[in-house]
């Protein structure tokens, strides 16, 4: 797995296929590896690029902790360096924030958004009083698992609320949300499905919060469908 310093910070990465580029942006507490079955699917038609984002999986926490908006400039960065001008951008939960804060940062450089069990706003009351108790119990561990867990969990509570931009959306957007998902409920999807112009939104029954993972053959096949009939980007 490469490794690339962007932002004063060492993240890894990691790249399958060939064709039109199309990045994933894993969820909070988990890692690149999570989007295994979509890097096995996709990368036969795409230029697949996975990465964990700071302070997960292999790449570097750094000491005085970080935000969404780091997240957000290591991803650009890491396509300036990737030589990536416009890409498809897939996200799952907070990953699924970050590649919306991009698309809203870095228009010119999303074809089209695929947002998996996101919030686009503040994590609901239940988790984020559960996420708060849980940090607590993590930061008296001490251990290097556990600081990585408190930051980020600091970083995703402190947020901003991005419902107000929603509209300034202007490139295809898929929503996707389990029905089972309490983490991210369908209300949040509907509001967004109902600020974003044209977007699509489509949920999986009996699943819950990780539906690349819990359904994978119906999510990528969804994805794949979405791109196909919606996406036409120009690199």
């Amino acid at each position: 797995m490469p490794e690339i310093r962007v932002n004063g910070t060492s993240i890894h990465y990691r790249i399958a296929g060939s064709g039109h580029p199309f990045v994933f942006t894993h969820g909070g507490d988990l890692d690149s590896s999570s989007w295994d079955s979509q890097v096995a699917f996709f990368s036969d038609r795409y230029r697949v690029i996975t990465y964990d984002t700071r302070g997960h999986g292999r790449s570097e926490l750094p000491e005085s902790g970080y935000r969404v908006d780091d997240c957000v400039e290591d991803l650009h960065q890491l396509l300036d360096h990737l030589g990536v001008e416009r890409t498809y951008l897939a996200g799952l939960s907070m990953g699924g924030y970050i590649s919306l804060c991009f698309a809203l940062t870095y228009p010119h450089r999303v074809a089209a958004l695929v947002l998996s069990g996101t919030n686009c706003g503040p994590v609901v009351d239940w988790l984020h009083k559960r996420g708060h108790e849980k940090a607590a119990r993590m930061r008296a561990k001490g251990t290097d698992a556990a600081i990585r867990y408190v930051r980020a969990h600091e970083a995703n509570v402190d947020r901003p609320d991005l419902t107000g931009r929603l509209s300034e959306i202007r490139v295809p957007v898929l929503l996707i949300v389990g029905e089972r998902d309490i983490i991210t409920p369908r209300r949040i999807s509907e509001k967004m499905h109902s600020e974003i112009a044209g977007s699509r939104l489509v949920e999986l029954p009996d699943t819950g919060h990780k539906c690349h993972e819990e359904q994978p053959q119906a999510f990528n096949s969804i994805v794949s469908d979405f791109l196909d009939e919606w996406a036409n980007p120009k690199f």
